[in-house]
């Protein structure tokens, strides 16, 4: 039996928002045209109007399923890891990323914000809120480690919170020239240090000097 002509191609939607992302992280979203994400995924504009109805909203799904991802990550991280390790994982997760091959594409999140902001308020909502789950985040992973004492608690978990945020973010940006992955490192064990309860570092100290 023959196929039925003209039948919309069976696709999976998250596939084809991966696909979407790549061209909109690598052309911008106004440069990005339907031709282009039409010939990327391989689909008929049919089978992508299903589910979208226009550019924009194929670019607040993919935006989305982005940030989602990344909330997702850190969530995983911070209930299997003790508040001292999860922030070394996060850091060494940023360096990694920004250090690789992809990490000159930058951060997606940080695009959107440099293209559309100001002007799109949609877009600066959920820029603002990505930015404020990585914060409240590690707020979290800090405030845990000050009832631990094992982080210090003579600066707020949320001053540190927004500082580490900050640098986090310039990695990303910095990660657009291929830095290398001993210097983003060197920054990390600087701030793991500067968080850290002096008690806590000199007990680390001692633990190094007594196993050579």
């Amino acid at each position: 039996m023959k196929a039925s002509v003209g039948r919309p191609r069976e696709f999976d939607p998250k596939d084809f928002l991966n696909t979407a992302l790549e061209c909109f992280w690598q052309k911008g979203y106004r440069a990005t045209s339907m031709s282009d994400l039409m010939r990327a995924s391989s689909l008929a504009s049919a089978s992508i109007y299903k589910l979208y109805p226009d550019k924009r909203a194929i670019y607040l799904a993919a935006l989305q399923q982005y940030m989602d991802e990344g909330v997702s990550r850190g969530v995983n991280r911070d209930a299997e890891l003790s508040p001292e390790d999860a922030l070394r994982e996060t850091l060494e997760f940023v360096a990694l990323l920004s250090s690789a091959p992809d990490g000159e594409k930058g951060c997606f999140t940080i695009a959107a914000a440099s293209e559309l902001i100001p002007g799109d308020e949609e877009i600066k909502c959920k820029v603002a809120c990505k930015f404020n789950n990585i914060i409240n985040q590690l707020e979290r992973i800090l405030s845990k480690g000050q009832s631990l004492k094992v982080f210090r608690k003579d600066e707020s978990a949320r001053a540190m919170a927004l500082s580490i945020f900050m640098i986090l973010e310039g990695m990303r940006v910095y990660g657009k020239i291929q830095p290398d992955i001993e210097d983003l490192r060197m920054s990390n064990e600087f701030i793991i240090k500067s968080v850290l309860l002096k008690s806590c570092v000199d007990d680390k100290k001692l633990s190094f000097k007594a196993s050579i």
